[in-house]
Parts: C-alpha cells; sequence; structure tokens
C-alpha cells in the first residue's frame, strides 16, 4: 500500500507561484505591445482615426523638485542607545547621568527578565537633537562605575513576523 500522496501544501504554492509568473509576463508583454502601438488583443492602434488617440503632451514647462533634507529628523524625540552599563544600573541613575545635557523625555535601563537586574544597555530620549548630538559627544567612552560607556543614536529593529 502506497502512502504517497499528490498534492498538498508545496503544490498549491508551486501552483500559485506559476500563475503569478505567467500574470507578470503577460503584463510584461502588454506593456511591451502598447508600447510599440499594438493592442494586446490584436487589433493595430495605429489605424484608429486620430480622435481616438490620446493627445501628445509635452513635459517642457513641468519642473520637478526633490525636497532638500529629510525634515523627520528635526521632529520628535531622539532616542540614544546606552551601552555597557553595570549590572546595579538604574533607570534614575542614568536619567542623572545623562539629564545634564538637555531635558529628557525617557530613560530606560533594560532589565535581566529573571534576575531584574540591568542586562547592560539602555535608552535615553531627548527633546531635541542638539541635546542628544552634545549627549552623544560629551559620554561617548566615558567610564561609569569601571565600565565604558558606548552612546550613540538608537536604530529601529526590524519588525518580525
Amino acid at each position: 500500500m502506497s502512502r504517497a500522496f499528490s498534492g498538498g501544501k508545496r503544490n498549491r504554492e508551486a501552483a500559485r507561484d506559476l500563475k503569478r509568473k505567467q500574470k507578470d509576463e503577460r503584463l510584461r508583454r502588454n506593456r511591451e505591445m502598447r508600447a510599440r502601438g499594438i493592442s494586446p488583443d490584436g487589433t493595430d492602434l495605429s489605424d484608429l482615426p486620430a480622435e481616438a488617440a490620446l493627445p501628445e503632451v509635452s513635459l517642457e514647462d513641468v519642473v520637478i523638485s526633490v525636497a532638500p533634507a529629510s525634515r523627520r529628523a528635526d521632529f520628535g524625540p531622539t532616542k540614544l542607545f546606552v551601552g555597557g552599563l553595570g549590572a546595579s544600573m538604574t533607570a534614575a541613575d542614568l536619567r542623572t547621568f545623562f539629564s545634564r545635557f538637555g531635558e529628557l523625555v525617557d530613560a530606560v535601563v533594560v532589565p535581566n527578565r529573571s534576575t531584574g537586574q540591568s542586562r547592560g544597555f539602555g535608552f535615553v530620549s531627548y527633546q531635541n537633537a542638539a541635546a542628544a548630538d552634545a549627549a552623544i559627544k560629551e559620554m561617548d567612552g566615558v567610564e561609569v562605575d569601571g565600565h565604558p560607556l558606548k552612546v550613540n543614536k538608537a536604530e529601529t529593529r526590524p519588525r518580525r513576523f
């Protein structure tokens, strides 16, 4: 007695991928044909009267510009990563060390789940970017409780699904 079977998830996925590739190829071919003036259904578009064709558009007067810089960097709080913290470091201690550079929005020390002590890193958020830049410049490499700090702008983690 054979226990092999046909179908299943792999075959459905393969069939779906094949249909998607065929559709993409069909769309590409139709675009190429239209660009050459041939209708995908077989009729020649050059035989149509001039009134039916779309008017030619001149782009000489169109001005396209790009914003000089992203304005997002100027808005909202600036979050900094602080690495190299000691196990006894608290959020209040972190706030004390970094509050001299400007108005703090938030100071967090990431704890170990089992012990509740610091995992060795945390985050500090400043209201404006100038205070954050000053904190990076002054605090990066400074030794606190025998540990050199690593301070830089926090990077966003990619979302996991």
